[in-house]
């Protein structure tokens, strides 16, 4: 899997470490599918993105 850039801050976040992903659909289709490197930058996201149920899921988590 390769490394992922966090939409917001645009640090890289390795394989193997949590990513946080916007729940709506329009943040996870085509070519866009926006991964946060924490809810902080989540957070930042979801004001200029206007949705109305914002939520997201954190991936990579065992279990």
């Amino acid at each position: 899997m390769a490394s992922l850039v966090c939409a917001t801050c645009r640090k890289l976040i390795p394989p193997g470490t949590n990513a946080i992903r916007c729940t709506v659909a329009s943040c996870n289709t085509g070519r866009m599918k926006l991964r946060f490197c924490s809810v902080t930058c989540w957070e930042k996201h979801v004001p200029t993105a206007r949705h109305r149920k914002a939520s997201y899921v954190v991936e990579g988590e065992a279990g």
